[in-house]
């Protein structure tokens, strides 16, 4: 049915909203316009023309919104049409006159339906009629305007009205009545005279099929042989997602998400189905409306937490995502898609009534878990106090006497260590003046976020349009963490002929965002409060000056350094797409699309001269500028085409050329007068100035070919070939392709016992090659630089060795699947196997440092990934009022180091070790035997080997004595998620839940509080369970104050621990007025919601929260957030 509308309709309060708007984004007003009176009149002009023209015409003019069949309207021609502000019921009467066409007003909205006919009156005329009546709705019990109902074997029937009723006169007194209507199955009802007839559709779930948008064409899933999963945002669409990226944890199979840090707006990593490089990017390709798009980082102060660039994209603008993991579809994305690729497709106008939504929320945020618990004032200082009468009681040296006449010599009793305590703690664990200091109660807060959204949508044969525009503002946890944004969007398709179709595709986003300095800084919030300022250390003097000197930090205060301080990232983003697509021959489509996505990223960060971090300098400031380009122009031709009804045949070809640069210029300069006027020109003294340009450029060129026989098999094919100026002449080129098939065996007839119960089942198998291309844009050139100083004159030196032998990672992908569909439906499981080996691997060869370099990058390395993948989706009860769906996905991949070269066979680095046989992210270290249950000192295996191979299991107190032996793998066995989406009636609930298990994380505190008696620095929680008395089992040792072997100096198997959890990812409830309500005031719907996210976790180690990565550390964990919003549509 065609609705033609009319924006106007909604009243004074939406033309304010939506004039607002749509001035901001770029004046899509120019759409659709309309006048509104109180007696609508028409003028117009027509000859010759369909009443579908007219129509449209008179929509412009008036305050009515159509209801129409577009066939019929097309069929009605008006031969001569002139009136000048005439009434439109007269206007109609003229155009329906001897068409078969009748109409009628309700509300506004005018339905034009076929006359009932009259030879069916007739007939029922003359023998005895009764009359049905009923009503045609869907699940939802909402009317469905436009039905067809007709009395099965006759030509007696109507479509329904605007209330979704009928009524028929029948002779019989039982009839059959066949219900249709488009996107809906058909049914057959048995009536009679008298009853009260409720009949309901459901929507047709063959014509709603989910389809798998590329950029080089649009399938439905089941005619897709590789490997995808379609992720639903509408179930978090309520959770406050800084990015997109945040909507896929546990969502698909083989998908693992991690962050950099929980600071708003900071880098995300993404991994599909394992690791596929050791140096060059691991990350998918991101193609946003069909065209490749910037990731990753764009900050250009160097941040810990980094500014990712998928921040400025609105998740409220995504209408759907798809995670490509194979080669079938990711091949024709050549050398960016061997670690798979997402693709996102925002929302565009639909035909029928204008749509305004109008979204606010509002909330509250903590860390999800308590981490990195410290001892409190108190218990530290009773802790002290016993390492100190630890060490006195074990004290074998000699005899020192104490300035207050207490000395320390061997042999003391428990009353002399006692008194040496007494006499001792106050230079660890002194009472301050204000009572012992929470410094989370200083540099962390309750964060909070708001959100304020509006968008409007429309269209009609000609033109559709989305716009949008949104605001959101988050403040962190540190009191120096936060982020701000204001987003716009603009999508417009335009038919300007028959043969001819038109779009753009326009986004600007502005992001500002507060940060600060993680890691091992000394006045950074985390490290600072877990480290070294502990309790007995005061904010303030007792004068109410800044405390300066702490016991540990001495004048590095976190307080003092955050309040002064300041590291601020703003990025502004026009990311901007135009396309064309043009039918040539019947078939035969030419489409040609360029964007162009422009970043500009500036940073400023202060360091005050008031501070420890400035004063040496009397005041530092940084400033950076990067501006980055993205250019894409892609120009594809399609034919496709049905040869005598069951072969179908879909070919490609194309040319795409894609270009990026960078620029950027930064400059560090100090001493300044003024601590309030931080800028380049005030400062005196140019610490550093630096600025780089690079550009690197892509040409490809692209082919595939489909074909499918009856909708039964399908065999596909492709290849790309893409040229890159990072690799030499000689080895620019690379050759990626893909081979596809699957059989839809549910389509044969020996599956027709069976398909009562098992309505789909389809075999799949794919394979291909990706690459995968250096990160360095010039890594191949022997490079020097220019700017060496010497003797403040300019000099060269060399920079990179020559690397002409550089090219292309290669990575084989395999993948076989199968698809099963129960119950019409209702239960869908897939599973999938897949093997991905990657070839050439590029790893840094170590060199003689007599070369000038450590290390040259080499294509030496093989690497294979392997596992299998397993999702289940459910619709569990599905009846008038009550909705209930779920979805289970697994999730395996165990990778494998086939190759490093012919000679290498493994490296160490830090704790992990890189062997031939083993996964990538083995550990490798010392293992940990336990505490003398005698003495409480910690005793590690010896590990060493004898002479026929066998290991030394002997215990050793010297952890110099101890060898490191190959250990436990960081990666997840299973990985997965659990959703549920319910509704009943006005009520909605959807939660998520996540789980891993079988990984095994590293305690990278370790080395600064596993410390097990130093007294100037804070003291782990876990050191409740020390060792205390002869006898006691512990894994904690003997907390001694000045211990000769501690453990943070040795990495330990101790550091290890499971990393299993299950979460709570997100949960949104929500209660939508009924619109018997809302339609009276002019309103679709009013939808009250509230929502978190990480709201409860179960996790085999609670120190730690487990999304913190394989080796958490002293970055911002993630956030546990309240959210309460309002969403109203009209």
């Amino acid at each position: 049915m065609k609705k033609p509308h009319n924006t106007n309709r909604t009243g004074g309060f939406g033309k304010c909203l939506l004039a607002a708007t749509l001035a901001l984004c770029f004046l899509p007003s120019l759409l659709a316009s309309a006048s509104v009176t109180g007696q609508a009149t028409v003028t117009a002009r027509f000859r010759n023309a369909t009443l579908n023209e007219v129509l449209w015409e008179i929509q412009k003019q008036t305050d009515f919104t159509f209801i129409y069949s577009t066939s019929d309207a097309e069929k009605v021609k008006v031969e001569s049409l002139d009136v000048k502000n005439e009434p439109l019921s007269d206007v109609l009467d003229k155009c329906l006159q001897n068409s078969g066409l009748t109409y009628k007003v309700h509300n506004g909205v005018i339905a034009i339906r076929k006359a009932e006919p009259v030879t069916v009156r007739t007939e029922v005329a003359e023998e005895k009629s009764h009359r049905i009546t009923g009503k045609v709705t869907d699940i939802n019990n909402e009317p469905i305007i436009g039905a067809n109902v007709v009395v099965k074997g006759t030509k007696n029937g109507m479509i329904t009205d605007l209330n979704g009723g009928f009524h028929l006169d029948v002779a019989d007194k039982e009839v059959t009545l066949v219900v249709s209507y488009i996107g809906f199955t058909t049914r057959e009802v048995s009536v009679a005279p008298g009853d009260d007839v409720r009949i309901t559709l459901r929507e047709d779930t063959t014509l709603l099929e989910e389809v798998i948008v590329t950029g080089y064409g649009t399938f439905k899933k089941s005619a897709y042989a590789g490997s995808a999963s379609i992720v639903k945002t509408d179930e978090v669409k309520d959770v406050p997602n800084v990015s997109f990226q945040q909507m896929l944890e546990g969502a698909a199979p083989g998908v693992g998400v991690s962050n950099a840090s929980g600071i708003p707006g900071s880098s995300t990593s993404i991994r599909i189905r394992g690791m596929g490089s050791f140096n060059a990017s691991n990350s998918p390709l991101y193609v946003v409306d069909g065209v490749p798009v910037l990731s990753g980082n764009i900050g250009a102060s160097g941040s810990d937490s980094g500014l990712d660039v998928m921040s400025t994209l609105n998740t409220s603008d995504i209408e759907s995502m798809t995670v490509i993991k194979d080669a079938a579809a990711a091949s024709l994305y050549g050398s960016r898609a061997a670690n798979g690729v997402i693709i996102i497709n925002t929302r565009q106008g639909r035909s029928g009534k204008p749509v305004f939504t109008l979204k606010t929320d509002w909330g509250f945020s903590d860390f999800a878990m308590p981490y990195l618990r410290i001892m409190d004032g108190k218990e530290r200082r009773d802790m002290i106090h016993e390492g100190l009468r630890n060490y006195a009681l074990t004290y074998n040296g000699k005899v020192v006497e104490g300035d207050d006449g207490v000395s320390l010599h061997p042999g003391m009793t428990d009353n002399e260590a006692h008194a040496y305590a007494d006499a001792n703690i106050d230079r660890y664990a002194p009472v301050p003046w204000c009572g012992f200091t929470n410094w989370d109660d200083y540099l962390f807060r309750k964060g909070s976020h708001q959100n304020y959204e509006f968008s409007a949508s429309h269209g009609n044969d000609k033109i559709k349009y989305y716009t949008s525009i949104g605001y959101m503002k988050h403040e962190g946890v540190t009191i120096n963490s936060g982020l701000e944004r204001v987003t716009a969007r603009l999508n417009v398709d335009y038919k300007m002929t028959k043969w001819m179709n038109v779009g753009a595709r326009v986004q600007f986003s502005k992001v500002n965002q507060d940060t600060y300095s993680e890691g091992r800084a000394y006045t950074s919030p985390i490290y600072g409060t877990r480290n070294g300022a502990t309790p007995s250390d005061p904010v303030w003097n007792e004068d109410g000056t800044w405390n300066r000197d702490l016991i540990k930090l001495d004048d590095r205060n976190p307080m003092l350094s955050n309040s002064y301080n300041f590291k601020k990232e703003y990025a502004t983003r026009a990311f901007n797409t135009v396309f064309a697509n043009i039918d040539i021959w019947k078939g035969l489509r030419f489409a040609s699309t360029f964007s162009y996505d422009f970043v500009m990223n500036k940073s400023r960060s202060w360091k005050d001269p008031r501070t420890s971090d400035g004063d040496d300098e009397n005041g530092r400031f940084s400033k950076d500028y990067n501006d980055i380009t993205n250019m894409t122009w892609s120009n594809i031709l399609t034919y496709q085409t049905r040869i005598r009804q069951k072969h179908n045949l879909d070919l490609l070809a194309g040319y795409e050329i894609n270009d990026k640069e960078s620029d950027g210029l930064g400059v560090t300069i100090s001493n300044f007068a003024r601590w309030d006027k931080p800028e380049v020109n005030n400062g005196v003294v140019y610490q550093s100035m630096g600025g780089s340009d690079m550009a690197t450029r892509i040409v490809s060129y692209i082919t595939r070919a489909n074909y499918d026989y009856d909708s039964k098999y399908y065999l596909g094919a492709s290849w790309r070939t893409d040229g890159s100026s990072r690799l030499a002449r000689e080895n620019r080129w690379g050759n990626f392709w893909s081979v596809s098939g699957a059989w839809r065996v549910s389509s044969e007839n020996f599956m027709k016992p069976v398909q009562d119960w098992m309505n789909d089942l389809r075999l799949r198998v794919s394979y291909g090659v990706n690459g995968t291309l250096p990160s360095s844009y010039y890594g191949y050139l022997g490079l020097s630089s220019l700017t060496s100083n010497y003797n403040n004159n300019p000099g060269i030196s060399q920079s990179q060795l020559e690397n002409k032998e550089l090219t292309w990672e290669t990575n084989y992908n395999f993948n076989s699947g199968i698809d099963l569909g129960f119950f019409d439906s209702r239960l869908r499981v897939t599973f999938e196997y897949y093997v991905r080996t990657t070839k050439d691997l590029l790893y840094s060869r170590p060199l003689s440092l007599a070369t000038g370099f450590s290390s040259y990058l080499s294509n030496i390395g093989k690497l294979r990934n392997k596992g299998y993948e397993l999702e289940l989706r459910s619709t569990n009860i599905e009846t008038k009022d009550f909705h209930w769906s779920s979805s289970l996905n697994f999730g395996h991949n165990a990778n494998k180091i086939l190759k490093l070269d012919g000679n290498l066979k493994q490296v160490t680095s830090g704790v992990n070790i890189h062997k031939v046989g083993l996964p990538y992210s083995t550990y490798y270290m010392i293992e940990f035997a336990g505490i003398d249950p005698e003495d409480g000192e910690p005793m590690f295996y010896k590990n060493s080997m004898d002479e026929n191979g066998e290991l030394n299991r002997d215990k050793t107190k010297d952890p110099r004595a101890a060898e490191k032996v190959i250990l436990q793998c960081a990666d997840p066995t299973i990985t997965g998620g659990f959703g549920n989406s319910l509704s009943y009636k006005w009520f909605d609930l959807n939660f998520n839940l996540n789980f891993s298990f079988g990984a095994w994380r590293y305690n990278g505190t370790a080395g600064k509080l596993e410390h097990g008696g130093n007294g100037t620095l804070n003291i782990p929680t876990y050191y409740r369970k020390r060792w205390q008395k002869e006898g006691d089992k512990t894994d904690i040792e003997r907390f001694m104050i000045g211990r000769s072997v501690s453990m943070s100096d040795y990495a330990t198997t101790r550091r290890l621990f499971s990393g299993d959890y299950v979460r709570l990812k997100n949960l949104t409830f929500g209660v939508r007025l009924p619109k018997e309500w809302t339609r009276r005031i002019g309103i679709d719907k009013v939808r009250l919601y509230a929502a978190g996210n990480n709201l409860l976790t179960w996790a085999a180690n609670d120190y730690f929260d487990p999304e913190s990565g394989s080796s958490p550390s002293w970055e911002t964990p993630p956030m546990r957030t309240y959210t309460f919003g309002l969403e109203v549509k009209f």
